[in-house]
């Protein structure tokens, strides 16, 4: 009945505009009062140069994803090099100024093979190699957890026990290996890597190998004696950084009787800090019970604090909590993790971690080199929104051939909103009303974020309408020749992630919760999983000196939620190149569109509004009617596909059977091109700047 499908299809979009209308709308008042609400939920952020003094450098240490292949566990190999899991880690590493830099991944000795002949050992690298090149392509670094039970050829597999493996096997397995990957992908991005001892060794269902604390023990010395090797050897390739360090234990430090292993490894660092400690940062896993996000600070704390006591000349090295999630358990489905409460929860985790930094506040805060998040998993049905993934993945089975579709988590945005955090920031700001704040800027004043969040961490917020006053004077931004009287111009664009307007989770459940969703209801929810443009104001005309109150922005927001504030000077250099354009086929007319853009030493990309993808069918090959194939032409416009897209991170999913906007002259910098159905694509791609 072709009747109820058309009423379906407009129920659907009546849905999401209502959806759209619930967030409310907000105002941009320049240099004027805020407007009169009658919520008691208004606060109001004044911004000031002078809060600048205290302002700290920020590494991104937040930008660290990991995940675990499902069982069983000989099907590693077949995982990790699948089309889905090449697919999530692309869009993992479509993040603007490496939002997400590395990816933490279990088992991946699994994909060796080696052969012993005359206690020598012969390593085939091969099925590595294709998980390991695909990471580099899209731009991101291994988290090398040296783990798992190469597969013996010849001869056959030996019994798993720890002394089939002697010290001599990790330490001649880790200098091929990085031998290799220095050689193949050169020293520099090699470097860059994570190597990490087995992952929670004391844990049964990890502790293959059946390890005693000396055979892990020596397992460890082995592993830093490889790397060490390896060091040596390339040296004079960077002799100003420490190359290939090791991380470990990676243990969950519960009690010494149930948990020797990491408690050895960190009694022996502490006999020799100097020269006998094989890590040189010291990594564990402290998630929350899945309610605070002050859990997850508080437990890191509480473990430091628990071996400096045990061990005071560990103190000397730096910690990771490398397992840093609100809850354990990633394939529980949890409802807060699939919508904005679970965005919410990861930057209030990074925001309370980079307070305990920016003030020395604690142990903790005075070590910590990194946190890494575990939600770089697969999702299946009927949970695939709620487990702890960046993205919902729909296995569509049904269609021949299948084929799957993902869709973005609001995490997963939260991810691209943080990655647009200047390098120098103060303190995190802790306001009434479970508001909190960070304000960065650059070295030159040239470039201003500030990302505020408001939320109830996994619980839902009572009251959820709120409103935010936000008011920036006009010497925050300075231009390159900066002077009290001096004009130059600004450009501001706001951006947010609130409740039911970025949340494709309700979407699909207004939908039915589909298994498998038609075109039209991924569309739908392709249309609320990225930020929303909430303001954007190009090019303002300031000058320094006046009485002007420069720019106040008043937001209505839907809780929880999550604001970005850029400011740039138009003296703030302009964007790299857009290259390593690379088009991937989902289903039939329908692609999705990666690049990358080229990142100077010292100049990041962060005043990009939006990328605009630009198409144009160059060549046609059909059959006539005479059963000849004829090849035209035709006429070569072009059309801008994503125009009422906001695209700000570095993919575009494109389908050609759902109507896009109108054509446009060719504005492009980068083609790439596609041959599909016979017939020929080409892309073309430019960044649009603030």
């Amino acid at each position: 009945m072709w009747w109820w499908s058309v009423l379906l299809l407009l129920l659907e979009q009546m849905l999401v505009a209502w959806l759209v209308s619930m967030v409310g709308l907000h105002t941009i008042v320049e240099g004027g009062s805020s407007p009169v609400t009658t919520t008691t939920t208004t606060t109001s952020v004044q911004l000031a140069r002078a809060q600048l003094v205290t302002a700290r450098r920020m590494q991104p240490f937040w930008t660290s994803t990991g995940l675990c292949p499902p069982e069983p566990r000989n099907a590693t190999g077949a995982f990790l090099v699948s089309k889905d899991s090449f697919m999530n880690l692309e869009l993992i590493g479509s993040l603007p100024n490496r939002g997400l830099s590395h990816v933490r991944i279990h088992w991946l000795l699994e994909l060796l093979e080696v052969v012993r002949e005359r206690e020598q050992f012969y390593f085939n690298f091969t099925r590595l190699d294709a998980i390991l090149d695909h990471l580099r392509l899209v731009g991101l670094h291994p988290g090398f957890e040296l783990m798992g039970v190469p597969k013996e050829s010849d001869p056959p597999a030996v019994a798993l026990v720890s002394r089939s493996y002697p010290p001599s096997f990790w330490t001649d397995m880790v200098q091929q290996l990085v031998g290799r990957y220095a050689a193949r992908y050169g020293v520099q991005y090699v470097s860059r890597w994570r190597f990490e001892t087995w992952n929670e060794p004391d844990l049964r269902s990890y502790n293959l190998l059946n390890f005693t604390v000396n055979d892990y023990l020596s397992y460890v010395y082995a592993i830093r004696d490889g790397l060490r090797a390896a060091a040596q050897r390339y040296g004079m390739v960077a002799p100003k950084r420490k190359l290939f360090p090791l991380y470990g234990p990676a243990g969950l430090f519960k009690s010494v009787q149930h948990h020797p292993f990491c408690w050895s490894a960190v009694k022996a660092c502490s006999a020799n800090i100097t020269h006998g400690c094989p890590f040189d940062t010291i990594t564990f896993h402290r998630k929350g019970s899945g309610r605070w996000a002050s859990e997850v600070l508080d437990g890191g704390r509480e473990l430091l604090e628990d071996v400096l006591n045990r061990f005071p000349p560990v103190g000397r090295l730096k910690f990771a909590n490398d397992e840093a999630d609100p809850v354990a358990g990633w394939s529980s489905g949890r409802p807060f993790q699939a919508d904005v409460r679970y965005a919410a929860m990861l930057f209030s985790i990074v925001t309370q971690h980079w307070s305990a930094i920016a003030t020395q506040a604690n142990e903790l805060g005075r070590r910590l080199h990194f946190l890494s998040h575990d939600n770089a998993f697969l999702s299946y049905y009927p949970y695939v929104f709620e487990q702890r993934t960046l993205f919902a993945r729909f296995q569509m089975n049904l269609t021949k051939p299948p084929h799957v579709q993902f869709i973005a988590k609001p995490v997963f945005s939260v991810l691209g909103l943080l990655a647009n955090l200047a390098p120098v920031a103060t303190a995190t700001q802790f306001l009434p009303g479970n508001i909190s704040y960070v304000l960065s800027v650059d070295e030159g004043s040239q470039y201003v974020c500030l990302v505020a969040s408001r939320s109830n961490d996994s619980s839902p917020l009572w009251e959820k309408r709120s409103y935010l006053n936000i008011t920036i004077p006009v010497d925050m931004v300075r231009g390159a020749r900066a002077h009290p009287a001096m004009v130059h111009r600004v450009s501001c664009l706001v951006e947010g992630i609130q409740d039911g307007r970025n949340d494709p989770f309700r979407l699909w459940q207004l939908q039915g919760r589909p298994a498998y969703p038609t075109t039209d209801q991924l569309a739908a929810m392709r249309e609320m999983q990225l930020p929303s443009v909430l303001h954007a104001e190009t090019r303002r005309t300031v000058q320094f000196g006046t009485l002007s109150k420069g720019i106040d922005i008043s937001l209505s927001l839907r809780g929880p939620w999550i604001v970005s504030v850029r400011l740039c000077s138009a003296d703030y250099a302009p964007p790299g190149r857009v290259h390593n354009v690379r088009v991937r086929t989902v289903f039939r007319n329908e692609i999705i569109v990666h690049w990358h853009i080229s990142i100077g030493n010292k100049q990041q990309n962060r005043c990009i509004q939006t990328y605009e993808v630009w198409f144009k069918a160059t060549k046609l090959e059909r059959v006539a009617g005479n059963g000849r194939k004829e090849t035209g032409t035709p006429q070569g416009r072009w059309r801008h596909i994503n125009a009422a897209k906001h695209t700000p991170f570095m993919f575009y999913q494109y389908a050609r059977n759902i109507r896009s906007p109108a054509a446009g002259t060719q504005a492009a910098c980068k083609e790439a091109i596609l041959r599909r159905n016979k017939t020929l694509l080409v892309f073309s791609l430019f960044n649009s700047m603030l």
